[in-house]
């Protein structure tokens, strides 16, 4: 890798990793009605998979971590590229928008989905309480805080700060940074969910700001690349380690402080994870495609839509499916909830109005042929 060449253009690669990371919530979202984790709209009657559940717990300690990180590296890019002003109206347009237009409706259709699975009856009273949730909304309120909040001038900061310090040192720097706020978060979790919200940002604002600083200190990147830290193997091997915590940490219901070594652990391993996968994916140097331009393009849509979706149908199919095949019911449930909001991705698409409101660039309408 060469420093011109990271980034000195488009790279759909890691366009699509993006995608990728805000579409993996679809599955994490239909697995969460499986047995065996934290309280969730619709628990299914299912048997459970300790290796499948291990899995989407330790996928969950890192997604949206590397997500932050890709976030903050492209915000550093568009600021150096197109200035201040033009970043904003993008975040303006790509982030804010579409936050309101969901929010006018998820909540509500949340409430009444809530209410139908419980059996109780729907009130307005009710109805105006479900709008003090954000459900998966919250990433998008998240992005939206660091992205108009926090100053410019203190990821550069950061940035220099990085080029000093010795890279298992700034390592070490972020990793301390995210567990403390991960404990503020715990500390203030029974205060309602937008006083928790606070420290969950911050907590990926360190992310962010790691990826900005990664972008204005990239012509270090190619002997970073090399770093023993981020070695593939040394990557794979604590991935290995932090999968077999959660999965015996489930198996054998360790409590109290056991409980959170595999978040400890998962908290190393999302840091590192963070810039090893920027890395690979900027190297593939993947090319353009109709269906990886799709995917890239539909990701925020087909995120935002598919959460009342998903858990509908765990509640519908909990029936219909066996319950010794776990894993069939989540993908299953995952396939239904990314294919309808896929569809509704294609008919927004085609609306200038719809397409606005959730950040896309509507469907250009065919040019008229004229006959002579």
């Amino acid at each position: 890798m060469t420093t011109p060449a990271f980034l000195s253009s488009r790279n759909i690669g890691l366009d699509f990793l993006r995608a990728i990371l805000i579409l993996e919530g679809v599955l994490y979202h239909a697995a969460r009605s499986l047995p065996g984790g934290n309280s969730w709209y619709y628990v299914a009657d299912k048997n459970p998979s300790l290796i499948f559940s291990s899995l989407i717990e330790f996928i969950h300690t890192f997604r949206m971590e590397a997500f932050f990180f890709l976030s903050g590296m492209f915000s550093a890019m568009v600021f150096l590229r197109k200035g201040q002003s033009f970043f904003f109206e993008n975040r303006r347009k790509r982030v804010l928008v579409p936050l309101i237009a969901a929010f006018a409706f998820i909540p509500g259709i949340m409430y009444w989905l809530s209410s139908t699975i419980k059996g109780v009856d729907t009130s307005a009273s009710g109805l105006l309480a479900a709008y003090m949730q954000l459900h998966h909304l919250w990433f998008l309120v998240s992005l939206s805080a660091i992205s108009f909040f926090v100053p410019a001038r203190l990821y550069q900061t950061l940035a220099t700060f990085a080029r000093r310090l010795p890279f298992p040192l700034w390592l070490a720097a972020l990793i301390i940074a995210a567990n403390s706020l991960f404990v503020v978060k715990f500390a203030v979790k029974d205060l309602g969910e937008l006083i928790t919200l606070i420290p969950v940002t911050a907590r990926f604002c360190v992310y962010y700001a790691a990826g900005y600083a990664l972008y204005l200190n990239r012509d270090a990147i190619p002997q970073l690349a090399k770093h023993p830290l981020l070695n593939t193997a040394f990557v794979t091997l604590l991935a290995i380690i932090c999968y077999s915590a959660f999965f015996l940490t489930m198996k054998f219901n360790l409590q109290g402080v056991a409980k959170y070594i595999p978040v400890l652990l998962s908290s190393v391993f999302s840091v590192i994870f963070s810039y090893w996968v920027i890395f690979f994916f900027e190297k593939l140097r993947m090319k353009e495609s109709r269906i990886v331009n799709t995917v890239v393009d539909s990701a925020l849509v087909v995120y935002i839509l598919h959460y009342p979706i998903a858990i509908g149908f765990a509640w519908l199919l909990d029936d219909y499916l066996p319950d010794n095949y776990p894993v069939s019911y989540v993908l299953i449930v995952t396939a239904i909830a990314s294919g309808l909001s896929a569809l509704c991705y294609m008919l927004i698409k085609r609306n200038s109005f719809l397409s606005t409101l959730f950040g896309l660039k509507a469907k250009p309408a065919k040019a008229l042929v004229s006959v002579s």
